[in-house]
């Protein structure tokens, strides 16, 4: 993890919201993740499952009673069996 991820101030916001992502057939697999905080440069996730994510794939971001965003996951590191924190960046349009 580079010093430059640490660089913005972050604000502390616990929240469950899924990863949504689309699979070859074209049906759905959504992820819960735990929100853990929120920076300028994007949010800070905890997600606990025995599939790791993989940051190459296309997520959308899914909150109760809120819209979808496209989100990109920039790192993930396994900290514990089945757990991985998240770095995520709401992608552009």
């Amino acid at each position: 993890m580079s010093s430059e991820q640490r660089d913005k101030k972050r604000f502390p916001d616990f929240r469950s919201v899924e990863l949504v992502t689309s699979d070859p057939g074209g049906g759905e697999r959504a992820y819960p993740i735990i929100l853990r905080d929120s920076s300028g440069a994007g949010l800070g996730g905890l997600y606990v499952g025995k599939d790791p994510l993989d940051p190459e794939a296309d997520f959308v971001l899914r909150e109760p009673g809120g819209g979808d965003r496209r989100i990109r996951i920039v790192w993930a590191r396994k900290v514990a069996d089945y757990v991985q924190l998240l770095g995520l960046m709401v992608a552009e349009a």
